[in-house]
């Protein structure tokens, strides 16, 4: 399978604070955009081998992975890339320079990073850079609902954060429901329940008050359908703010956002770095 994954990467220490990309601390931001770099390959990519204890030797294997490319856009010098010069020198990911309208406009450099090679890979992606993936099945998951459903719908992850004390919640799913007014205008299936099977089980999905994940991936077709278009180029940044806009605006006007159902959150999700919502649970 073949990825390409633009990352919206901003930091600056001087802005107030009170997002990860404001903080005066840079070591999180740092980690979780290493973090989210090496996960990717280390998930996706290729080459991959195997000990034969055998013959005391390494065999290559042949196991799913494939090219992951990594457009890293960033603007000016806000930015953290010194701090990965050592995946930048292992070819990890390449850095687009970008001019954006103001930085909270960065993600929507990076739509123009995948239109300009779209054709080229089984699934383009946009995510902010604190965005892990976990999961080595999370694109088969995504290929198989749209084999069962059809490539109207885009399946969007939950976004988690994880407990790191066991002191709390295990799992935080952090985008409940929120502002429905800012969506209305664009769910056409909230009365629409989706199963599928997967592993035994009985997975159900359905459309969220609250499509926004921080992210989106789009297999060829819905590529295609995407950058076909106009709205991965307007800059529309009505949705919450610029934000929020690069990552839900353009495939929401596109596509019928659908989530796994809260019983099912487990199935797909992504994993914020931070423990910005975390935080806000007491003990």
């Amino acid at each position: 399978m073949r990825l390409h994954l633009a990352i919206a990467h901003y930091f600056n220490s001087q802005g107030g604070g009170r997002h990860g990309s404001l903080s005066p601390d840079p070591k999180p931001r740092i980690q979780a955009l290493r973090s989210a770099v090496l996960r990717l390959h280390q998930l996706f990519g290729e080459p991959s081998g195997c000990l034969n204890h055998l013959q005391r030797r390494v065999d290559g294997v042949k196991d799913g992975g494939g090219l992951v490319m990594i457009t890293l856009c960033v603007t000016e010098d806000w930015h953290l890339l010194d701090e990965l010069h050592d995946l930048h020198e292992a070819g990890a990911f390449k850095i687009r320079r970008c001019s954006p309208k103001t930085p909270k406009h960065l993600g929507f450099e990076c739509h123009h990073a995948l239109s300009e090679c779209y054709r080229e890979f089984d699934y383009n992606g946009y995510l902010e850079d604190d965005i892990l993936i976990t999961d080595s099945d999370f694109f088969l998951k995504l290929n198989h609902f749209n084999r069962c459903f059809g490539n109207r719908y885009l399946l969007q992850p939950n976004r988690i954060e994880t407990s790191v004390n066991l002191q709390n919640l295990r799992r935080f799913y952090i985008d409940g429901d929120y502002n429905p007014a800012a969506t209305d205008a664009y769910r056409q299936a909230m009365g629409e329940r989706l199963c599928m099977e997967h592993l035994g089980q009985v997975v159900n999905f359905e459309q969220p008050l609250n499509t926004h994940s921080g992210c989106f991936f789009l297999n060829r077709n819905q590529s295609s359908i995407y950058f076909s278009g106009t709205h991965w180029a307007d800059q529309d940044d009505s949705f919450h703010s610029p934000l929020e806009s690069a990552a839900t605006l353009g495939v929401m006007k596109c596509f019928q956002i659908m989530k796994p159902s809260t019983a099912n959150g487990r199935f797909l999700t992504v994993e914020h770095a931070g423990r910005n919502f975390m935080g806000l649970l007491s003990n």
